[in-house]
Parts: C-alpha cells; sequence; structure tokens
C-alpha cells in the first residue's frame, strides 16, 4: 500500500484499518497440547507459533539454586519476503525484551525451577517462529511466549538418595508464573507538526512511522519496562498521558487474557486445537477519558 496513501488517512483522523488510534486489532489463539506449550497467535494478519519444553540439567555454580529460562526466535519469514530492516537485529532486540520482561519483573521466578540445589534444575526453553508479518512482531511474539508459558505443563519430578526421578505417570503441573506483564507498543508519527500515537501499528503504519515506545504493564499497575529504541523524541506530557492510558488498560486486558487462558485449563492435552478470540472490552475504551485523547493529539 503506498505511504502517502496512510499519511493522508492519518491527516484525516483516520486508520486504514478503520480502527481508532488507540484500539488494538483482534488477538487469536490456537491452543494445541499442554505437554509442548503449543500456542498459535494472531495479532491481527500476523501470526505466531511457540512451543515450550523442559529438561533437567545441572545449575550455574554462580546461582546453585536457579533454572533457566531460555528463549529462541525464528525470523526466517522476514528473510524470505524481503523485509527491509534487519531481521537479525530485530529477532535479537525483541529476544532481548522478552528476557527483561519477563525475568526482570520475575514474571517467572528461576528459583522456582530449582529441584535440588547445586544439583538439579528444570531448564525451560521457549521457541517462537514467525508464520506472517503484519506489523507489531514485539507484541505479538511476546504475547505467544507468556501464553505459551501459561498454557505449558511439565512432569512432576521425586527426589530421594537415588536421585530425581520423573514421574510420568502422575499429572502434569504448571510453571509457577507469578504475574502476567503486558506488552502494548505505540507507534510515533510527526505529521502536520503534531505528534501522532498509534496503538499496534500495521505493517504499512510502521513503514512511515518516525519511532515507536512500548509498554510492559500488569494488573498492580506496575511499569515493568519501557522499551523505545532510537527514532523520534516524544514530549513528556505526551509521555505521561500516554502511561497513563496504558496502565488504565491493563486490568480489564489482563482480566480477559486470564479468562481465555482458564477456560482452556479444563481441556484434556489430547483435545484438538481450539479457536479463542480476544478483544478489549468496550468499558475499557470508555473508561479512557475523551479530554485525554484530544490532549494527546493536540499538543
Amino acid at each position: 500500500m503506498n505511504s502517502e496513501f496512510v499519511l493522508e488517512q492519518l491527516a484525516l483522523g483516520k486508520r486504514i484499518d478503520g480502527r481508532d488510534p488507540l484500539q488494538q486489532r483482534m488477538i487469536q489463539c490456537h491452543f494445541g497440547p499442554q505437554s509442548t506449550g503449543a500456542v498459535e497467535l494472531s495479532l491481527g494478519e500476523t501470526r505466531v507459533f511457540a512451543t515450550t519444553s523442559a529438561s533437567i540439567t545441572t545449575p550455574n555454580p554462580i546461582r546453585p539454586s536457579e533454572g533457566f529460562l531460555k528463549f529462541h526466535l525464528d525470523l526466517q519469514v522476514l528473510r524470505d519476503t524481503g523485509y527491509m530492516h534487519n531481521p537479525i537485529k530485530l529477532g535479537m532486540e525483541i529476544e532481548k525484551y522478552i528476557e527483561k520482561v519477563i525475568k526482570g519483573s520475575k514474571a517467572l521466578d528461576t528459583e522456582s525451577l530449582c529441584i535440588l540445589s547445586g544439583k538439579n534444575v528444570w531448564s525451560i526453553d521457549v521457541n517462537v517462529a514467525l508464520i506472517n508479518n503484519d506489523g507489531n512482531l514485539l507484541d505479538a511474539m511476546y504475547l505467544c511466549c507468556i501464553f505459551s508459558l501459561q498454557h505449558f505443563r511439565r512432569p512432576q519430578v521425586s527426589v530421594s538418595l537415588q536421585g530425581v526421578k520423573v514421574e510420568v505417570e502422575k499429572r502434569l503441573v504448571p510453571l509457577s508464573i507469578h504475574h502476567i506483564p503486558l506488552s502494548l507498543t505505540y507507534a510515533i508519527l510527526e505529521l502536520n507538526e503534531q505528534t501522532i500515537l498509534l496503538q499496534d501499528p500495521c505493517l504499512e503504519e510502521e513503514a512511515v512511522q518516525n519511532g515507536r515506545i512500548t509498554y510492559s504493564v500488569n494488573i498492580y499497575n506496575d511499569i515493568c519496562h519501557v522499551h523505545k529504541p532510537g527514532g523520534s523524541p516524544i514530549n513528556i506530557s505526551i509521555l505521561q498521558q500516554l502511561t497513563t492510558v496504558t496502565l488504565m488498560k491493563s486490568k480489564p486486558y489482563t482480566e480477559e487474557i486470564r479468562s481465555l487462558l482458564i477456560n482452556n485449563k479444563g481441556f484434556p492435552m489430547e483435545k484438538t486445537v481450539t479457536l479463542f478470540k480476544f478483544e478489549l472490552p468496550k468499558q475499557a475504551n470508555d473508561a479512557i477519558q475523551v479530554e485525554q485523547l484530544e490532549q494527546l493529539y493536540n499538543q
């Protein structure tokens, strides 16, 4: 799509897909077996697939009571489609962001992965692959990771004098996840001497953006991380208002995600993948005061 057309529509206060400036695209999830944590997530037309696996290994001698949590990203689709930016650099950025948010906020505490201090710990590996790119890969791949970790079930183990034994006949158990940090990305555009902010930019909007900023927040109104990889600067007053708006979205957003995951827990592992749909409830958008949005775009 022509970049000039995208900018013309934004100048008229319209997005090319009809969304409001601070509206996210529909999220759809297919859940596979819990033993693999298989999740296929769609954020609009951006599609990502993730699996989680667990193995028992020896801990790092420096941290004998901590397990391992690793993320592996596959962005081969970008290379095959001639993506205009550096896929390797983007992959490193996304991987580092995911690690900072999940590990840094202790959403999943690596100490909970310890089996026998100094001898045996769990090593959790999350593999995420891009299927189709229509913008905002960071949010899509992050959400797919956190969904996969929530969906995954590991084997139980028993410890005896003979060592650690995996109880293959016992019920699988979930990982110890303390809270769900969200990820919300906004494109920053400078248009007609105005700063325009667009949540969850699609690929065409990313092509004309002057920068972007990503918040990681949770239901307790904690700001777990703010990620702004260069680009256009943002006025401090706009930043403060955007932070307020983001925190207002966190509670209904988290509740919908928890509801989606809870509803899925009753399914047997062998069940065929099932589709779930999620969109931010209308009352969450209504809670954002009109005057706040007017201030965002009139400064």
